[in-house]
């Protein structure tokens, strides 16, 4: 009995699987390398123009740079968010916000090296600073401690130039012109509360907000400020093209990152520096720029 030979047709397609597989392989592992080990401290500064209308013409041109979700811990190397933040220094800003998320792993421990950061920075009217889920040990809704935030909150605002703002306003004078900044206390928590962050600020007035989770944008629609800057999401930290990020810790998962308009009220939702888990894949972290203008 003869041997069967194989049809060339098939050895052809087998050579063609196993070269598709390894090239596969090849390519996954690239891939994760890239999310592992690049995208993560691959920093993008984004410019944003910031109308306001009212604004008086000594804030033409003033320069507001966002931070947001440093995790300053033992996952984001600190030699990497002080590189971030001396950039920050070096853009030559007005103010600088941060929009929570400082901290991670145990709130108490890591503040000291969030304040380290904060205390680089080097701003004409200094830096404010809200407060996110992970700065009150949080991770999941329901599930945080007030005396941690507290503790966070008063190491965060041992530099001179650094205020904690929670459920606060801040105003900013130059000239006869006024620029109000309103920080509104961590979402999933008991502190949240709009209502007396924003008592005494005068409708009309140019008003930006500060927040953590941009879930709040649609709840404060009737609120006086013009603009809000929240963090959070990290932008997903993994994008799919043309899917999306498959996992935000958000409700309205339209908000995983950039400029969101709704009638006359903006929402900018920063990318984060940091991360939890260290990985990211089309959603670089970002540092954000506002030029503001007269709308």
């Amino acid at each position: 009995m003869s041997d069967i030979k194989t049809p060339k047709i098939l050895l052809s397609r087998r050579r063609f699987l196993r070269n598709l597989t390894l090239s596969s392989s090849a390519g996954c592992a690239a891939a994760f390398a890239y999310a592992w080990r690049i995208e993560p401290t691959w920093v993008e500064t984004v410019h944003v123009p910031m109308s306001l209308a009212s604004l008086g013409s000594a804030f033409q041109g003033y320069r507001l740079v966002q931070v947001s979700d440093l995790h300053a811990g033992p996952w984001v190397p600190q030699d990497y968010l002080e590189c971030c933040i001396d950039h920050v220094s070096a853009l030559q800003p007005d103010l600088v916000v941060v929009t929570g998320d400082l901290v991670s792993g145990i709130p108490e421990k890591q503040a000291h090296a969030a304040t380290a950061l904060l205390a680089r920075i080097q701003a004409s009217d200094g830096v404010l600073v809200v407060l996110g889920n992970h700065d009150y040990a949080c991770c999941m809704r329901g599930h945080f401690s007030e005396p941690a935030a507290d503790r966070v909150a008063r190491t965060l605002s041992a530099p001179a130039q650094v205020r904690v703002l929670r459920n606060e306003r801040h105003t900013i004078n130059r000239g006869d012109s006024t620029l109000r900044v309103v920080g509104i206390d961590e979402y999933w928590t008991n502190r949240y509360d709009p209502d007396a962050a924003f008592r005494s600020v005068p409708a009309g007035e140019p008003c930006i907000a500060l927040v953590h989770n941009p879930d709040t944008f649609l709840e404060l629609l009737d609120r006086p400020a013009q603009w809000f800057l929240a963090g959070h999401t990290h932008g997903g930290q993994v994008t799919i093209p043309g899917l999306g990020p498959p996992r935000l810790p958000v409700r309205h998962r339209e908000f995983a990152s950039g400029h969101h308009v709704h009638g006359d009220r903006n929402l900018y939702v920063n990318r984060g520096l940091g991360w939890v888990k260290r990985i990211r894949f089309g959603a670089r972290p970002e540092i954000t720029v506002f030029t503001l203008q007269t709308a």
